[in-house]
């Protein structure tokens, strides 16, 4: 027999004697009853006691209304908040039936209805207490609402009130997750300076924030602080720092610290082995994932959906297929159901090998085992038929999505007008382009800049600048890769001096631009033969923004004062490139001997090849070709190669 029916029998013994129970009697069995969740056999027991004679005081009313809140009844609970406050004197609510229903609707998410109670609260002469401001503090916090959480907090000391341990780490927990963990840290300061001793949760929440934040020398140091308190790290604790390990590539110690959890007898959760099994294939040490696998079943922790899908995620990144395979029907001989997050990968990394008949096969065979392919499923699917040039088969696959009730989405069409653009079919790329916006996607920076270059690439200049100025009146801001992209496609289609307009625009801009602009713009100046400005503007490079030529910038210019005839630029430009740590590569020499031989400078070809045989370098097909019909030409070459 429970305390409730034992209240019961003792509240039958009195009627029997006749005597009428008091408010106490009655009081108790209202919250008892609402404790047990037995709402409406409390609501009755309330009722019966105005019948009785017995009149309902503030602690009856609010046990009442927290039995209500407790089971979703806000409306009657507020119903009955309202009659307290009609009713005042002993009814009138009181900082418990306040902070009840403030509670409640923070919970709910209903924040402005809680504080619209809270500032009636302040007028009606009720102090809040603790309790309620931290109902109001973690109402902000699962709304993100970070800066009227502060504003709560700072309100609650500047009125005297001692915030507590669950205060504190409520509003701890909300500025890690929104990236101000260092200001979540001098919570915990104020928490030691105050006399309220941090616990686990506390020093978790900040662990877990810096890693989030890939501070990882700062989260090492909570850590060794927390046990430093003689506080014992729990498993989410280690969990966050093994994490935080991993995404800085540091797997030995990740591993050091989960053998470490396990000497401190904590049992390992599914997500912290998760969390190293994706670590490991994210890292490609698929080597070891078998044995983390068998430790796992070992200490009982059963693997789940997720646990498969990041293994055969990380064999798929390194192409090997029949691991990958294997573990898929492993997970399936366990009972563990794959879903599309599960295959997903599979069908990915086949059409990335070009295989994309066979992706086609394998989701054909997902969706007679009853998985829905999701949009990500398709996308993928058209992306590996774009690939490799087949359309036709691309825009059958999203017929077949959207007859299945999935909505395309910017990637959807990002795929497909790319997959016309790269086979020159501008028209078709642009007829989707127009039906993106009557389907309701909006347009990005993304597919201007694919259709932008899909424009340069076949000539369509004039059209491709109309389409700026169009992406420019539709507010899409052009970001690096847009002034790139024309840059390459004016360079490319002979209108440098346009290029170097729009080169200085960019500038004026403040647009930052990086080498690869330069780069571009270098090429395409000595192309039109404006020596002079591609040899300023290359010069010009150390001092902009503290770029740093690349090897490719140096081919550039290689290239263009070979062609030039300007040998000894070129030497000196070599020099340079050795003292800048950016030495000539395999790459750059055969275009220089191609270079060389074009301008029948055959002795300084020949003379490079020479190098590029102590450098161990090869020759590329296309140079060899070129060799040999020289050497075809004039046999005294022959020992150069």
């Amino acid at each position: 027999m429970n305390c409730v029916d034992l209240g019961f029998g003792v509240f039958g013994d009195l009627l029997k004697r006749g005597h009428v129970p008091d408010t106490i009697i009655f009081n108790s069995l209202v919250d008892g009853l609402c404790c047990e969740k037995r709402v409406c056999e409390a609501a009755m027991m309330f009722d019966r006691m105005s019948m009785m004679g017995c009149q309902p005081d503030v602690f009856s009313y609010s046990a009442l209304i927290k039995g209500l809140c407790s089971t979703g009844n806000m409306g009657l609970a507020m119903e009955l908040h309202q009659k307290m406050a009609t009713l005042g004197g002993c009814c009138k609510p009181d900082v418990v039936t306040y902070s009840t229903i403030i509670d409640y609707l923070c919970k709910e998410g209903a924040v402005s209805k809680a504080l619209k109670l809270f500032d009636e609260m302040t007028h009606a002469g009720v102090a809040p207490d603790v309790c309620t401001y931290t109902s109001i503090i973690h109402g902000h916090s699962t709304l993100g609402h970070w800066k009227e959480a502060v504003t709560i907090f700072k309100e609650m000391v500047d009125r005297g009130l001692s915030p507590d341990l669950v205060t504190f780490n409520i509003l701890m927990d909300l500025l890690c997750k929104i990236g101000k963990t260092a200001e979540a840290h001098k919570l915990l300061d104020l928490m030691n300076e105050r006399g309220e001793k941090p616990n686990v949760v506390s020093y978790a929440t900040l662990v877990q924030g810096y890693c989030q934040e890939s501070r990882l020398v700062d989260a090492i140091e909570v850590f060794d602080s927390m046990l430093g308190k003689g506080l014992s790290p729990d498993c989410h604790t280690y969990s966050s720092l093994i994490n935080g390990f991993i995404k800085n590539q540091k797997m030995n110690e990740a591993m050091e610290l989960f053998k470490k959890m396990q000497q401190q007898s904590l049992k390992p959760s599914v997500v912290t082995c998760n969390t190293l099994l994706d670590g490991l294939c994210y890292l490609g040490r698929v080597q070891d994932i078998g044995s983390l696998l068998d430790e796992m079943v070992a200490q009982g922790i059963h693997p789940d959906v997720i646990t498969y899908s990041s293994i055969i995620c990380g064999f798929c990144k390194l192409r090997k297929w029949k691991e990958a395979f294997q573990f898929l029907n492993e997970m399936i001989e366990r009972g563990i159901q794959p879903d599309i997050v599960t295959l997903n990968p599979l069908i990915h990394f086949i059409c990335k090998e070009g295989k994309v008949q066979e992706a086609h096969r394998l989701l054909e065979k997902i969706i007679g085992g009853g998985i829905n392919p999701d949009v990500v499923t398709y996308n993928t699917l058209m992306d590996g038929y774009c690939m490799v040039g087949q359309m036709n088969d691309a825009v059958r696959v999203y017929d077949s999505m959207v007859s299945k009730g999935h909505k395309p989405n910017a990637a959807t069409y990002n795929i497909l007008i790319d997959g016309y653009c790269k086979r020159w079919r501008i028209d078709k790329a642009l007829s989707l382009f127009n039906a993106m916006s009557r389907n309701g996607v909006q347009h990005t920076t993304i597919v201007y800049n694919i259709i932008l270059a899909g424009m340069y690439h076949v000539g369509r200049v004039t059209d491709a600048e109309k389409f700026f100025d169009k992406m420019l009146a539709a507010r899409v801001c052009p970001d690096l890769y847009t002034y790139n992209i024309i840059l390459d496609g004016l360079c490319k289609n002979q209108c440098i001096d346009k290029a170097m307009k729009l080169f200085q625009d960019a500038l004026s801009y403040d647009v930052n631009l990086n080498i690869i602009s330069f780069t571009t713009l270098i090429d395409g100046l000595f192309k039109a033969g404006k020596i002079n400005e591609a040899k300023n503007l290359f010069n010009s490079i150390p001092t902009t923004k503290d770029l740093k030529p690349t090897i490719v910038t140096y081919t550039v210019m290689v290239k263009g004062l070979i062609m030039e005839g300007l040998f000894d630029e070129v030497d000196y430009l070599l020099l340079d490139m050795e003292k800048s740590g950016c030495p000539a590569n395999s790459v750059m020499f055969n275009v220089m001997v191609r270079c060389l031989l074009e301008k029948d400078e055959i002795e300084k070809a020949m003379e490079i090849i020479r190098k590029m045989k102590e450098k161990s370098f090869s020759l590329e097909t296309s140079t060899a070709t070129r060799i040999f019909e020289v050497v075809s030409k004039n046999g005294q070459y022959h020992d150069y190669l």
